[in-house]
C-alpha cells in the first residue's frame, strides 16, 4: 500500500502512525496507545503529547468510552462517526489532513486514528502548564485590586469577565494570519469602540507574519514597524483592572498566549501617566498628580542637558554664588563637563541593567554598592564634581515616578540626545530639541488616533480624565471618542 502523502491520511493504520511519528522525528513524548473495541471489529490508535495534554482526561473520556464498546458497523465511515460519538470531551471534531492532525498535537489535544478510514478523531483535551495568579509586577499600587494576569489565555480571558460581567464583550480568535501559530485573542466591547478603530486594528493584525510570538511584545513591535519613533503606541500591562477600564473606553485588548502582559490599543501618550492608584484614592475636586508626573518626567529629560548649557555655554545665566562653587569644583577634576555627564549617565545604565540580571537577593547589594558607594568614592577621587553626580541622581529619580515602565528607555534615549544637543549648541540645543520633539508627538498616530488627543486635537470634554483627574461623579458614564486621523510618519 502506498504511504500517505504530506497532506492527506489513508486506510492503513500503522502507516499513519509512522507518518506521524517521522514527522516528529520520533520525538520520546510522543505517546502511542493501540487500542481495539471489545469485540475487536474496529482497530485504532490513540496518540497524544505527553505534558501538555491532559492525561486524566484522556483515560477517562477517551480510552474508557472506546474501549468499554463494541459495534456492529462495517463502513469506515461509520465506524469512525460511531467512535466520534462515544468520545467525552467537550470538544470533538475529524479531519482527514495530515497538516491539521499535526497542528492539533503540538497544542495538546488527542489524535485518534482508526484502521480501514483516511479520517481521524480531534478530541479536545489541551491542558497547559500554568502558574497560579500572583501580584502584579509591573504596575505595583499601594491600594486596589492585587491579581495579575498569568500566561494561561483562558484564565486572562476570565479575570476579564469576571470584572466586566458584559454580554456585549467580544472574543474573537485567528484574527493573524493563517502563518501565525501561536493563538492570539482580540477583546473589545461592542458599541462603545467605533468600527473605524476596530477595522484599523484587525487589519493590522493580518499583517502579522511571524510563525512564532514568544511573547507581546513581538506583536506590538510588528503591529507598530511601519512607524518610526522612540514612543509606545501600545499599552502593555498585567493588571486586569487597568485592561477593563481601557475597554470601557472604547479600545481593544490583545491577549498572546503564553505572555503574562495584555495588550490595549489605541494608546495615546496621557495613559502612561496614568496609575490605577489614581482611582482607588480618595479625590475631592481635582487631582493634580498627573501633572507633577508630567513635570518630573519632562524634568528629568532636559535636566542634564540644562546643566551642562548653563555650565558650559552659558554661565552668565547662573546666580553668581552657584557659579562661584561650580567653578572651584571644576579647577580639581581632570573630564570636561560634557564628559562627566555621559559617564555617570553610562554608569547608571550599567547598574539599571546589571540590577535586572542577578538574582533578587544580590540587586539590593549591587545598587547600594553602585549608587552610593561607587558614586561618592567618584567624587572623593576628585575625578567628577559633585554636582554632575547631584544633576544626574535626581535625573534618573524624576524619570522613575512613570507608573507605566515602557516609558521608562524612552527617558533615557531622549536624555542622551539633550546632552549631546546641549553640549553642541547649549540652550538653542535644547530649543531645537524640544521643538522637534514637539513636532514628532503632534505627527505620531496610534491606529489612526493622534498621540497627543484629547489635547491635540483638543476635546474639552475627554479633560476630566486626562491630564487632571475629576472626582468620579464627573468621569463615570462620560462616553469617549476619538477623532480618527490617517497615521503620518510612516518609515522610510
Amino acid at each position: 500500500m502506498s504511504s500517505p502523502s504530506l497532506n492527506e491520511l489513508n486506510q492503513s493504520l500503522t502507516e499513519n502512525v509512522t507518518t506521524i511519528l517521522n514527522q516528529f522525528g520520533n520525538s520520546q513524548d510522543i505517546q502511542i496507545r493501540n487500542q481495539q473495541t471489545t469485540d475487536a471489529k474496529i482497530k485504532y490508535a490513540i496518540l497524544f503529547i505527553d505534558g501538555i495534554s491532559n492525561s486524566e482526561t484522556i483515560e477517562e473520556q477517551v480510552i474508557k468510552p472506546l474501549r468499554n464498546n463494541k459495534t456492529d458497523q462495517t463502513d469506515s465511515k461509520n465506524q469512525i462517526s460511531y467512535l466520534s460519538e462515544l468520545v467525552e470531551t467537550k470538544t470533538v471534531k475529524l479531519t482527514s489532513k495530515l497538516t491539521d492532525l499535526i497542528d492539533e498535537l503540538i497544542v495538546g489535544n488527542t489524535v485518534i486514528l482508526v484502521d480501514g478510514t483516511d479520517s481521524s478523531i480531534i478530541a479536545n483535551t489541551t491542558k497547559w502548564p500554568e502558574r497560579s495568579l500572583e501580584a502584579p509586577q509591573a504596575q505595583r499600587i499601594p491600594k486596589g485590586p492585587n491579581v495579575a494576569f498569568n500566561e494561561s489565555t483562558s484564565q486572562n480571558i476570565g479575570l476579564i469577565r469576571r470584572i466586566l460581567r458584559n454580554p456585549k464583550l467580544r472574543v474573537e480568535t485567528d484574527l493573524c494570519s493563517s502563518k501565525v501559530k501561536t493563538q492570539v485573542t482580540l477583546l473589545y466591547i461592542e458599541g462603545k469602540i467605533q468600527p473605524e478603530v476596530l477595522q484599523e486594528i484587525k487589519k493590522k493584525m493580518k499583517e502579522v507574519e511571524v510563525e512564532i510570538l514568544l511573547d507581546s511584545s513581538y506583536l506590538e513591535e510588528m503591529m507598530t514597524s511601519e512607524v518610526f519613533t522612540d514612543f509606545p503606541l501600545t499599552l502593555s500591562s498585567d493588571r486586569p483592572d487597568v485592561v477593563c477600564s481601557e475597554l470601557l473606553e472604547g479600545k481593544a485588548s490583545i491577549i498572546v498566549d503564553g505572555s503574562p502582559f495584555v495588550i490595549t490599543l489605541p494608546t495615546v501618550l496621557s495613559q502612561f501617566f496614568q496609575s490605577p492608584e489614581d482611582y482607588y484614592t480618595l479625590t475631592k475636586g481635582v487631582s493634580f498628580k498627573r501633572v507633577y508626573r508630567v513635570i518630573f518626567y519632562a524634568l528629568s529629560i532636559i535636566l542634564p542637558g540644562l546643566y551642562i548649557s548653563f555650565t558650559v555655554h552659558h554661565p552668565g545665566l547662573v546666580p553668581s554664588k552657584l557659579l562661584i562653587s561650580i567653578v572651584a569644583q571644576r579647577e580639581i577634576v581632570p573630564f570636561p563637563t560634557v564628559l562627566e555627564v555621559l559617564i555617570f549617565f553610562i554608569l547608571i545604565q550599567i547598574i539599571t541593567e546589571s540590577s535586572l540580571r542577578l538574582p533578587q537577593s544580590m540587586v539590593l547589594t549591587v545598587s547600594v554598592f553602585g549608587a552610593i558607594i561607587l558614586g561618592q568614592s567618584v567624587v572623593d577621587a576628585k575625578l567628577v564634581q559633585p554636582t554632575t553626580l547631584v544633576v544626574m541622581s535626581a535625573s534618573y529619580i524624576l524619570a522613575s515616578v512613570i507608573p507605566v515602565y515602557s516609558l521608562r528607555p524612552v527617558a533615557n534615549r531622549l536624555t542622551l540626545r539633550f546632552i549631546i544637543l546641549s553640549g553642541l549648541l547649549g540652550i538653542y540645543g535644547i530649543m531645537l530639541g524640544i521643538l522637534y520633539l514637539l513636532l514628532h508627538l503632534t505627527s505620531l498616530r496610534s491606529f489612526g488616533i493622534p498621540y497627543l488627543s484629547p489635547i491635540a486635537p483638543f476635546n474639552m470634554t475627554d479633560q476630566k480624565d486626562n491630564i487632571l483627574r475629576m472626582d468620579l461623579d464627573n468621569i463615570m458614564n462620560n462616553p469617549k471618542k476619538f477623532t480618527l486621523e490617517e497615521p503620518t510618519k510612516k518609515r522610510k
